[in-house]
């Protein structure tokens, strides 16, 4: 459970929001949402006990019961699997004792330590971290590879498959999907199902909130306002409200200017002085409601293209890959003027290795791909982010793609994209994705292209940028072909569907949900298959004699085990004996009449040592039942 108190928190001296009092009960999934710079990771922080609060308190489970995703993981040369494993802490702290035990020689410790181990049982939670890594998205070969090989993104996704290994109550994730493809988004949805603890997502993917969380935490006027459903429902919600303040405040204005008029026409007025101050005080009294401030939502334009010919593209067994051998083959494919495209697969399948052949950034293995005379592509990829110079401004791009247009014009143009006023002339290196992919798509837009294929777009973009970009796509008078983890955005924006599956692209029939079916049924498919596997190798054909000398083994491996603990129970019983022997002989004493008129002080040491043999056994009992349920969990 999570409770926030009368929160407040601040960024420097600009307060994010104040008088936060929320609860998030146990197993309740919240959906934490705001503006970008609203204070969502603020929140974040503070829950952690990384920053604290200017006012009110925040309940929330022990440190090592909240699992959260890092944001930097460093270049280690740990495997991805030993990685995801180590964030299991109580795993991690049943070897760190095993270590130190068997670095202090100490038996009793060791056999604690191993039979805790086995409790655990690390081959089922090694299962359960390749089960993770997998539907992140992780070959079986890529498990074993170290860290330090994997780029950010990827590490990205071992920190989340980190976080989701973790025994928790509380589960904190920051933009989950970004860095997702769809299948893995798809595969997230369905675990965070079975996961036990509270859940609170920050999130800007509209669909994946509509499925994963049934109440949302908006971060809006100052506070944090509850509204219990999914995003739908807030929206739906939201709406109503806004639109029930809104009346209130014209009718609030109605009857305030009712009893000024009345007040203005009659308050000097003797007859009607009484009737005045009556109304003063009406007035004094009535609660003002603020009116809803208006709120001007972002939108742009892909300009419409210059030329726009019938057939874009063409394809016929066209094979594309790398260092000559091939990703995907014998592919077919006619793009016409304006198509709506979303591209579907599973990471690896050759989604990206498709679009770059199709923009002229990966040449044919073999085949053909026909380009339409007057075909201009405006190509979004994450890695164009990062060709954006850093050293200029927003305006010097663009003046270098249009050096002969007015400077005014491309003023205006970048404000289209909010990039307004002085803006226009910060330097890219300092902006955040979100501002880069905003000017990404600006560079884009300027070419008025005919065919828009973008890749991953909305990583980085927030709720209102993401409904923008929707927006302009639908409209947009070209064609489009998108890779994208967004349904809401391929729903919107797209009307078919390929599937690139098995190193071919072929038409998937049915729609998203179909294809989530599809991910789904293969996961559990594969799931089963590895256990299978599994199951096999670990249980190799062995012969009679190879058996009997294992069983031995297994044996003495016991008894090794056992033997801490059994003459640790022997030492207990012995002790427990010369307790019981002793407490005879002084109840015996304690019983006699004669004995309370001897000594004082001897009566007084009786009865001291009485006490303390007593309290002795009540430990030794408790300290019996301990070692015996840890010798019986030896198997």
């Amino acid at each position: 459970m999570l409770r926030l108190l009368d929160v407040s928190l601040a960024r420097g001296v600009r307060v994010l929001y104040s008088h936060a009092s929320l609860i998030a009960s146990d197993g309740e999934r919240v959906g934490l949402i705001g503006p970008n710079g609203c204070g969502k990771s603020t929140l974040f922080a503070a829950v952690l006990g990384e920053i604290p609060t200017e006012a009110g308190e925040i309940e929330r489970p022990a440190e090592e019961r909240i699992a959260h995703v890092a944001q930097d993981i460093e270049a280690v040369d740990q495997s991805a699997i030993h990685f995801v494993l180590s964030g299991h802490a109580p795993l991690e702290a049943a070897k760190k004792a095993l270590k130190a035990a068997e670095e202090n020689g100490r038996d009793m410790e060791i056999a604690e330590a191993t039979a805790t181990l086995a409790e655990l049982n690390e081959g089922a939670l090694s299962a359960q971290a390749k089960t993770i890594l997998h539907g992140l998205g992780f070959s079986e070969e890529e498990t074993s590879r170290p860290v330090r090989e994997f780029s950010g993104g990827w590490r990205n996704r071992l920190a989340l498959a980190r976080a989701l290994m973790r025994p928790a109550d509380l589960l904190l994730l920051d933009e989950p999907t970004n860095h997702l493809d769809l299948d893995s988004v798809i595969w997230l949805e369905d675990w965070l199902k079975h996961v036990r603890a509270t859940v609170i997502t920050i999130s800007h993917d509209r669909e994946f909130l509509d499925r994963t969380v049934g109440t949302i935490w908006s971060v809006e006027d100052g506070t944090v306002r509850r509204y219990a459903g999914n995003y739908s429902a807030y929206e739906a919600m939201r709406v109503e409200r806004l639109r029930q303040q809104e009346a209130g405040a014209k009718a609030y204005q109605r009857t305030a200017q009712h009893l000024q008029s009345f007040i203005d026409r009659f308050r000097y007025k003797a007859t009607k002085a009484r009737q005045a101050q009556a109304r003063i005080k009406m007035l004094e009294k009535l609660e003002a409601v603020e009116p809803v401030k208006a709120r001007s939502e972002w939108r742009f334009e892909f300009p419409e293209p210059e030329r726009l010919p019938d057939h874009l593209l063409d394809a016929e067994g066209m094979a594309l890959g790398y260092d000559g051998k091939a990703v995907i083959s014998g592919v077919g494919f006619c793009v016409r003027a304006g198509e709506r495209i979303g591209v579907l697969g599973v990471n690896g399948a050759g989604k990206s290795t498709l679009v770059k052949g199709i923009c002229g950034e990966l040449p044919l293995l073999e085949g053909k791909l026909v380009r339409g005379q007057g075909l201009k592509i405006g190509y979004f990829a994450q890695h164009q982010l990062d060709s954006l110079r850093q050293d200029e401004s927003p305006l010097q791009h663009l003046k270098r793609m249009a050096p002969e247009t007015r400077e005014q014009e491309l003023r205006d143009f970048l404000g289209r994209f909010r990039f307004s006023g002085d803006q226009v002339n910060e330097l890219v290196e300092p902006m955040s994705g979100g501002e880069k992919a905003r000017l990404a798509l600006a560079l884009i837009a300027w070419e008025k292209p005919n065919l828009l294929v973008l890749d991953e777009p909305t990583n980085h973009l927030d709720m209102e940028t993401r409904e923008a970009l929707t927006l302009a796509l639908s409209t947009f008078g070209g064609s489009v072909l998108i890779v994208s983890h967004d349904r809401h955005l391929l729903r919107a924006a797209t009307e078919r569907l390929w599937l690139v599956r098995g190193g071919h692209v072929s038409e998937f029939e049915g729609d998203l949900d179909d294809y989530a079916e599809l991910v789904l049924s293969d996961r559990r498919d594969q799931a089963a298959q590895q256990k299978a596997e599994r199951k096999a190798s670990s249980a190799p054909v062995k012969t009679q004699k190879e058996a009997r000398r294992e069983g031995a083994r297994e044996r003495q491996r016991l008894a090794a085990l056992r033997k801490p603990f059994e003459k640790r129970l022997k030492e207990i019983e012995g002790r427990m004996a010369e307790i019981e022997s002793r407490t005879s002989e002084l109840d015996a004493k304690i019983a006699d009449p004669g004995f309370y008129s001897g000594e004082k002080e001897e009566v007084e040491a009786v009865m001291k040592e009485r006490s303390a043999l007593s309290d002795e056994k009540d430990a030794l009992e408790s300290e019996w039942l301990e070692v015996s349920e840890s010798l019986e969990s030896v198997a």
